[in-house]
């Protein structure tokens, strides 16, 4: 098998691998699905509850650290930190922000069959009130094209949802493209980006989107509950919170005579935050800067890139676009057998991997190296 070389002008990369525990045991394909998370996380969460043994949680139950992770999020994944909301997950994001903006009947929402149900059925969910939902299709070589999405977009489009990494097939979509024709039409764009950020280095704020909205409990090694929710300044004060409760105003105080709504994401925020969910989002977005996202994505772009190449080398179909600004951290695989079977055999083999769009979707962070992606072609090929 093949060893990792390091090279002295990168991390150290086998090195930040025994971060990762699970890894002595698994072949750890999976991250589209869940991260293994590294010893940081663990690191974390006994600071956290160690503050609540010693000083009875006056730091854990504060909303400093709080405001800590929101600074630190914004700083890592590139975005003002005043545009960031704190939230559980993708879906919660992309409730708010259907629910959020003034979509009436007669409307159409434009997203597409590649879309994870998280950002098809808060859409769908809009029909019952007569908000049409126009479906793009991909490309036969799996890309879901510009031209396509401009297809369905006219003068009745308000929002285009679409991932900047689809998780079934991998592809990423031109985000800034797609942003302009969107804005060029007068609809907003809403990205769901959890297979992206923490893969990728572009800076949230530089896509050009609307909203950028990411769980944490994948590429970003937070817990499940732990996400964010960029807003563009300018789109802020369009969207009207489904929920409101104490955080989400300009003032605490319940008995102002008119309420307002924060001016910036913390409008989008209510009652008691996931503390410790929070806590560990912030080291775990240190733990990502400490690396450099810059350094990751050169890192999955080389063991992708090796991934493809060996299956096809071996006459295994690779559904997923060649082209790097058409992938990032997926590969879809075609064994031309039964892949539900194949992964429960793999997943015997401790060689963990996911069944996704009737296909195997092997996905992978800079933990990965050269050897977990043999163990797997060998597998499957054999």
């Amino acid at each position: 098998m093949n060893q990792e070389k390091h090279n002295s002008n990168e991390p150290d990369w086998e090195t930040l691998r025994k971060d990762f525990p699970t890894l002595d045991g698994h072949t750890y394909l999976a991250l589209a699905n869940k991260a293994p998370l590294p010893r940081q996380v663990e690191s974390a969460m006994r600071e956290w509850m160690a503050d609540i043994y010693n000083n009875a949680g006056e730091v854990s139950f504060s909303m400093d650290p709080v405001e800590q992770t929101r600074k630190t999020v914004a700083r890592v994944f590139g975005a003002p930190s005043h545009t960031i909301a704190l939230i559980k997950n993708t879906s919660e994001g992309i409730n708010i922000v259907a629910q959020g903006f003034d979509l009436n009947s007669g409307d159409n929402v434009v997203i597409s069959v590649f879309e994870h149900e998280n950002n098809t059925f808060p859409w769908r969910y809009l029909e019952a009130k007569g908000v049409e939902v126009r479906m793009a299709e991909p490309a036969e070589d799996g890309r879901l094209t510009i031209d396509y999405y401009q297809s369905l977009i006219d003068e009745k489009t308000k929002v285009v949802a679409a991932s900047w990494v689809s998780y079934g097939n991998g592809f990423r979509q031109n985000v800034p493209a797609l942003a302009d024709i969107c804005h060029n039409a007068g609809a907003k764009l809403v990205i769901d980006a959890i297979q992206a950020v923490g893969i990728l280095s572009d800076p949230v704020s530089s896509l050009g989107a609307d909203v950028v909205i990411a769980g944490g409990h994948k590429a970003q090694f937070s817990l499940t509950g732990a996400g964010f929710m960029y807003v563009r300044e300018d789109v802020l004060a369009e969207i009207t919170p489904p929920y409101a409760a104490k955080y989400s105003f300009t003032s605490n105080d319940r008995f102002q005579e008119t309420p307002t709504l924060a001016a910036d994401s913390h409008r989008f925020e209510y009652g008691n935050p996931n503390y410790l969910g929070i806590w560990v989002q912030r080291r775990a977005a240190e733990y990502v800067e400490s690396i450099g996202l810059e350094n990751i994505e050169a890192r999955v772009k080389e063991t992708t890139t090796y991934m493809i190449e060996q299956a096809e080398s071996r006459g295994i179909k690779v559904l997923t676009p060649k082209p790097w600004q058409s992938r990032a951290g997926i590969v879809s695989i075609d064994c031309s057998t039964d892949h539900e079977r194949l992964v429960d055999d793999l997943h015997k083999k401790k060689i963990l991997v996911s069944f996704k769009d009737r296909f195997l979707r092997a996905s992978l962070h800079f933990y990965n190296n050269k050897d977990d992606v043999d163990r797997l072609i060998e597998s499957i090929a054999n």
